[in-house]
Parts: C-alpha cells; sequence; structure tokens
C-alpha cells in the first residue's frame, strides 16, 4: 500500500525532530486489515447478531471476536508489529468476552439448554450485548489505524546500563517489602481500615506489571555473565510473588513479558520443534500458577481473614494430604464459568434499552473514586463501586461483577457509551504516553507506557482503574526518574550496539 496518503495524527510536540524521536521514529504504512478488513468483518457480524439475537448467533459472533482479537495479540507479540492503544483496547474486549463465551460454551455441559438459558439470562439480550462488543471494537479498531499514530517506532531499542538492573532489584525488593509489610497478599494489594490504598500498596500494584515485562527484556538483552543470572533470580522472585495476586494476572503479566522483548536486540533463531517446546513450557508454567493460586483459594474457605502465610501453609498440607480431587473438580468448574462476564454487560445494555441510563453519573462517579485522599478528607462516604450506581439506576442488587469499559458506557449512555468510553479512554492513554516520551528519558518513559499498555490489556477493569492508571502514570513517574537518574557505571565489557549504549 502506497505511504503517500497517511491521516495518522502526529502526536508530536512542536520542536521535536522527527530524525531524533524518542522511541523510535520508523512506522509502517496503514495496514487495510485494521482500518478495512476486521471493521467491516466485526461491524457485519455485529449488526448480524443485533438483528438476529439468537444463542447461534452468540456462538457466532463470539467466535469471530475471539479470532479477531487473538489474531492482532498475534501479530503483537510475535511478528511485533505496531503498538497501539485502540487496538490493545479492542484485544482486551473482543479476546475477552468473545473467548470467555465461546470457552463457557465449548466445556459446560448443558443439555438442550442455551448457553444464555444455563446462565439465568435472556439469550436475545446476551445475543445483543456481544454485538455491541464487536460494534465498538469494529470502529476502535478503523479510528486506531488511521488516526493513532504507532507508540513505538520498529527501529526502537532500549539502551541498557547498570541502572537497569539496579532498579530491577530495588523494585524487587520492594515488592517483597509490601509482602512483607501486608501492603500486599493474598488477591494483590490491601487497603487499610478506612478502604483506602496507601501510596505504597499504589506504587506497587502500579509498578509490578511493568517490572515484570521490564526485568524480562533486560534478562534477554543482558551478555552471559554472573549478572545475567542474578536478573533471572530475581524474574523467578517476582513470578512467585505474582502467584498470589491472582490467576489473570498471571497471564497478563506473561503476554506483557513477550511484548516487552521486542524492545532488545534478542531474536530468537529457534527451529519450529524449540518453538513448540518453549510454548508447551510457557503454558505449563501459567497453568502450574494458576491452579497454585487456586489452592490458596481453597485453603482459605469457610475461615474468616487468613493470612497469606497461613494460606500457604494449608495449600501445602492440602497438596500433601492427596486429598485434591474436590479442589481440581472446583478448579476445572471454575475455569468453565467464570468465563462467562458477558451476563452483566448484557443485563446493562438490556436495561438501558428499556429505562433511562445514568447519564455520565457513574463517570463522574468513577472519577471521584481516583482522587487522592489526602485532598479530599471525608473520601471513605463516597467509597462505592460501580454496582451501587447500576443498582440504583436500574433496579438491580449486584454486589461484585465484571467492571469494564463497556459496563461503565452502558450505565451512562447505553449502547453510545459502550461506543464512546473506549474511545475517550484510548485517546486519553495515547495523549498521556505521548507526554512521558517526550519529557522524561528513554527508560522511564518505556516502563511507564509499559504499565499504560498492561492496564489497556485488562478486560475486567472499570472506568476508575483506566483513570487510575492514567493518575499514578502522572505521579509515580516521578521515582521512576528518581531511579534513573543515578550516574550510569561503566561497564566492564562494553555490548554491542542495541543492547547498551549508556
Amino acid at each position: 500500500m502506497s505511504t503517500t496518503f497517511n491521516p495518522q495524527v502526529d502526536l508530536s510536540w512542536s520542536g521535536s525532530a522527527r530524525s531524533v524521536r524518542r522511541l523510535g521514529d520508523n512506522w509502517e504504512p496503514l495496514r487495510r486489515l485494521y482500518f478495512l478488513d476486521f471493521p467491516l468483518l466485526l461491524l457485519s457480524v455485529g449488526l448480524l447478531t443485533w438483528v438476529f439475537p439468537t444463542d447461534t448467533m452468540l456462538v457466532v459472533s463470539s467466535s469471530v471476536g475471539a479470532f479477531v482479537g487473538f489474531y492482532t495479540l498475534w501479530e503483537v507479540v510475535v511478528r511485533r508489529r505496531p503498538i497501539r492503544f485502540a487496538h490493545f483496547f479492542c484485544i482486551a474486549n473482543t479476546a475477552g468476552y468473545g473467548f470467555g463465551v465461546l470457552n463457557s460454551w465449548l466445556t459446560i455441559s448443558r443439555g438442550d439448554r442455551g448457553l444464555a438459558e444455563f446462565f439465568n439470562r435472556d439469550a436475545e439480550a446476551v445475543s445483543r450485548a456481544m454485538a455491541a462488543v464487536l460494534i465498538s471494537s469494529g470502529i476502535l479498531y478503523a479510528l486506531g489505524e488511521i488516526y493513532e499514530s504507532p507508540i513505538f517506532g520498529s527501529n526502537f531499542k532500549l539502551n541498557f546500563d547498570n541502572r537497569a538492573v539496579a532498579f530491577i532489584f530495588f523494585g524487587t525488593v520492594l515488592i517483597i517489602v509490601g509482602y512483607l509489610t501486608g501492603t500486599m497478599g493474598y488477591m494483590g494489594t490491601s487497603q487499610d481500615s478506612g478502604g483506602h490504598v496507601t501510596v505504597l500498596a499504589g506504587l506497587l500494584a502500579w509498578l509490578f506489571p511493568a517490572l515484570f515485562a521490564f526485568t524480562c527484556l533486560t534478562y534477554l538483552a543482558w551478555p552471559k555473565n554472573a549478572l545475567k543470572s542474578a536478573i533471572g533470580f530475581a524474574l523467578i522472585v517476582q513470578f512467585i510473588l505474582l502467584v498470589p495476586t491472582g490467576r489473570r494476572g498471571i497471564l497478563y503479566f506473561i503476554v506483557m513479558a513477550l511484548i516487552a522483548s521486542r524492545f532488545s536486540s534478542f531474536r530468537p533463531t529457534w527451529s519450529f520443534f524449540k518453538k513448540i517446546i518453549y510454548a508447551f513450557i510457557l503454558v505449563i508454567v501459567i497453568f502450574v500458577g494458576a491452579l497454585t493460586f487456586y489452592y490458596l483459594r481453597v485453603a482459605g474457605w469457610g475461615k474468616h481473614k487468613v493470612s497469606l502465610v497461613d494460606r500457604i501453609s494449608l495449600a501445602i498440607d492440602l497438596f500433601e494430604s492427596g486429598n485434591t480431587s474436590k479442589a481440581n473438580e472446583g478448579f476445572e468448574k471454575n475455569l468453565q464459568k467464570r468465563t462467562f462476564i458477558l451476563g452483566y454487560l448484557s443485563d446493562l445494555l438490556d436495561a438501558s434499552l428499556r429505562m433511562p441510563t445514568a447519564m455520565g453519573k457513574n463517570a463522574l462517579h468513577e472519577f471521584q473514586l481516583v482522587i487522592p485522599s489526602a485532598f479530599w478528607e471525608d473520601k471513605e462516604a463516597f467509597l462505592y463501586q460501580e454496582e451501587s450506581v447500576a443498582n440504583t439506576q436500574f433496579n438491580f442488587a449486584y454486589k461484585d461483577e465484571a467492571n469494564s469499559l463497556y459496563t461503565a458506557g452502558a450505565i451512562d449512555f447505553g449502547l453510545w457509551g459502550m461506543v464512546l468510553y473506549p474511545i475517550l479512554v484510548c485517546a486519553l492513554f495515547r495523549l498521556l504516553a505521548e507526554f512521558l516520551r517526550v519529557n522524561l528519558p528513554e527508560m522511564v518513559s518505556t516502563i511507564a507506557i509499559l504499565a499504560l499498555l498492561y492496564n489497556s490489556l485488562v478486560t475486567e477493569a472499570g472506568l476508575w482503574v483506566h483513570l487510575l492508571a492514567v493518575r499514578n502514570a502522572i505521579l509515580f513517574s516521578a521515582f521512576l526518574w528518581i531511579c534513573f537518574k543515578m550516574p550510569a557505571l561503566a561497564l566492564k565489557h562494553p555490548p554491542q550496539k542495541g543492547a547498551f549504549l549508556r
């Protein structure tokens, strides 16, 4: 395709020379697959599903969404194609909702019942919710490919030095301190008695995904020596510390590590057989980590406020007893049912078609949630969740559901909110990433942007979670800047260009 016509928005501050653009400047031309083919496919299947909302069309639309989402992810991870926030949000929603439905449909024994009926949902409402996901994603795919310039140029490679290693070790120690002080534990970071998240808890929750990806990247780029082994050990420690935070976190962290590996000079030349072996090992690692987390969950059943140390002890006792059939069966059933996260969204969208919507009240409340407590003395009075807004607006009785950008949009503006909210948050992320790119050193801006990319890849992240990621990126980038402000020490064996230069 000719590159003479390229309407992408160039988000560069005035005065920045194109030849020295931070994070690379070699961009691929527009790809028809993403500004035309995929959008048309998603829009056409979505419209058909909306007009014919049956259980069969639910499976068809979910399959199409899962295929498009995973293909986009494969292109980013394996083929190292351009990274855009728009496409990451599309991956999160098409693969998250689509594969979730497809997995439950394939694995649950339902007899003659449809999937929606099995989950006590209306088939038409569930089908139309999946249709809305495809329609919204189709629009975002096209807008992202046309108007959002890639964050990283295809020629971008990070320059590593002693400061990168110091940051890895310091960050790993910080995570350990978080566990020792109770700031982190089972299911991630904890809150104080007033429901507030401490500064350390907020820092660790924001930093951990990017730290893990950056550690993997540094390990691949570092030459073979004792320090490389130390980096590898830190990576193993981080993975062990990751397991108690949740199964989805394990998957997302590893995906982000694979994406970050593109920023080094490391290029695997493995045979096809070796690639299969390594992929199989990776799947085993994810499975073992997820199963370990589930054992930690089972160990706490029937008990009140079980500490992480007690959970680990009880989980070990459970495993050594050999009486794990109930836990394994529960793990299997959980994998079958937990992925069906479309039900809550379908209820909200269906209600929004019949009843007045919140008209932005939910968005305003979720914005209030991310205001630091230091600036709002009685903030705890407003610490209710999205479900409370939905319950008040639509007369539901939800307690804890799968929040997302789509559910926030459906509460406020119905279908139009599902289309609009991802676009607005994507634009906000891209503007912030550009600000970080221009004003911070490459190493610091890359880590901060990796944290934003991680957030955009998570399906079950409500509007306030995305706004929190923006707030934390602004606040905690100063912490990263300080970490990398220390002087760089000369390396004993100067590396080749593209591995470490500073």
